[in-house]
């Protein structure tokens, strides 16, 4: 795809995101909210002819309704020709503004964070992972205590009405996945009303909600790309009660819910204390392997010379494979802004800080730590869409941090034997390696040679591990978990 000018594709853009948007605030600002909400819910609510029906444009329009909500809309009702003419506008408008003018690599990355998540499932794992490393490994800290002064429930406590909420949703959606997370016994009627007025909001709530992002001012190239604000709070209070919005919004919700919340009350506070727990929640999905494992304080002995370190590494007769442990969830222009300088300065503490440890620790192996392959695995806790260490140099492309950076071109760490991963790829990585009875590093290997022939590159590792459609069971120590959260109070 190519532009003769991308400055006047995106100015073009712009302007037809504002005339949909002028269209919009002209009609009653709630009628357009339903027409968007009848339109993600309208049967099939999933699968490819819902993801043809544009999902993103349609979330985009019920943000936009809900922050031109008006208690006594005088405003006319939206017809047939407005609404088309919104959302033609605005799907218009993000072939223009998400153009490849920054790089084919941040284009595609950017396709990806709008759209990829309609078409992942729930993760299973996903309360009971909060739950171990939130509710139990920091069941004393300061996070903790400063969690329960806000929400009035431990994080343990808020978890578990959780995963009755998640079944509850199951129940009613006709999705197992969630109706298996519901735990034993009752719930407790009060911690379940904190829950229930959390998520689950009132239109005027909502109407917040969305004006707040939309006061925020986002460029209109850089909104075009972001999720919805509804993932924090995916049900609408109605008349007969809560309502799901989507229930993609609500895997999204309960995917990482009590992580936000927890660093809602100070994120350098939390990262503090979340740091080392993320660590040594790795530390017991990779006891699943049965294989030796040198953590960060025994590595530092053993290297050679100063410098950086990384969190593990597992030495293997095949391969030596390095881990390191980043509970950071990207910052919102990491994630989505489309300029490389941009995405450079805010990776310099993350993901291109995660790539200097692992080549300085690769630089300052002993000789009984060399083998002929070595792999670096940067494990976050939320998802970033940064595929390999191939793809990260491209999209710090045309910078200082780009292809001229001496970090690319390690003898004993290529960028391509770097691979980016969700704390939820990791469990998956490991659970391939149990099921098939082989090593992290054959499996690391399989994954990067596919990603080196054109046609096999996969944005997500995760997408390499389903195509082997080999039943995985989930690490232990999460398995353990969900029993402990869903056991009876």
């Amino acid at each position: 795809m190519n532009a003769p000018d991308d400055a006047m594709t995106i100015e073009h853009g712009r302007e037809l995101l504002a005339q949909a948007k002028a269209r919009l605030r002209a009609c009653h600002g709630l009628a357009f909210f339903n027409a968007a909400f009848d339109m993600l819910r309208r049967p099939p609510d999933d699968g490819e002819e819902w993801y043809l029906r544009k999902p993103h444009v349609w979330l985009l329009i019920a943000k936009w309704g809900l922050a031109s909500w008006r208690p006594n809309d005088e405003r006319p009702v939206p017809i047939d020709d407005d609404i088309n003419f919104v959302g033609q506008s605005i799907w218009d408008a993000m072939a223009a503004l998400n153009m490849p003018g920054a790089g084919e690599t941040i284009f595609a990355r950017r396709l990806f964070l709008q759209q990829i998540w309609f078409q992942r499932r729930f993760d299973p794992g996903s309360l009971a992972r909060q739950h171990r490393m939130l509710g139990e490994m920091l069941a004393n800290s300061a996070t903790s205590a400063r969690f329960v002064e806000r929400h009035r429930l431990t994080p343990a406590q808020f978890l578990r009405q959780l995963a009755y909420l998640a079944a509850d949703s199951g129940d009613a959606l006709q999705i197992p996945g969630l109706s298996q997370q519901r735990p034993a016994g009752l719930r407790d009627l009060q911690h379940w009303e904190v829950i229930r007025r959390h998520f689950s909001r009132p239109v005027p709530d909502l109407h917040r909600i969305a004006l707040e992002a939309e006061q925020r001012n986002t460029p209109p190239e850089v909104e075009v790309c972001e999720q919805s604000p509804f993932i924090a709070t995916p049900f609408l209070l109605a008349q007969q009660g809560p309502v799901c919005i989507h229930h993609k919004l609500l895997f999204q919700t309960l995917g990482t819910a009590v992580f936000d919340l927890a660093r809602a009350t100070g994120a350098r506070a939390f990262m503090n204390e979340f740091g080392p727990a993320f660590e040594n929640y790795i530390a017991e999905v990779l006891e699943d392997l049965a294989a030796p494992v040198i953590r960060e304080t025994e590595l530092k002995e053993r290297l050679q010379g100063e410098g950086n370190v990384v969190d593990f590494a597992m030495p293997a007769d095949d391969a030596l494979v390095l881990l390191d442990a980043k509970g950071i969830e990207g910052h919102y222009e990491e994630l989505y802004h489309n300029l490389p300088a941009v995405l450079a300065e805010r990776m310099k503490l993350s993901l291109l800080r995660a790539v200097d440890q692992a080549v300085n620790s690769a630089s300052r192996l002993p000789e009984d730590l060399r083998r002929n392959e070595t792999y670096f695995v940067c494990v976050t806790f939320k998802q970033l869409l940064v595929t390999d260490g191939v793809a990260l140099r491209e999209l710090v492309a045309g910078t200082a941090d780009g292809t001229g950076h001496a970090r690319w071109d390690s003898l004993r760490l290529a960028p391509g034997h770097m691979l980016f991963v969700s704390i939820f790829e990791l469990e998956q990585l490991v659970s391939l390696a149990v099921a098939r009875g082989v090593s992290l590093g054959q499996i690391l290997r399989e994954i990067t040679t596919a990603n080196g022939i054109r046609g096999q590159r996969k944005a997500l590792v995760e997408q390499h591990v389903m195509a082997q459609q080999v039943n995985l069971r989930a690490p232990r120590t999460l398995q353990r978990a969900a029993e402990r959260m869903r056991a009876e109070a």
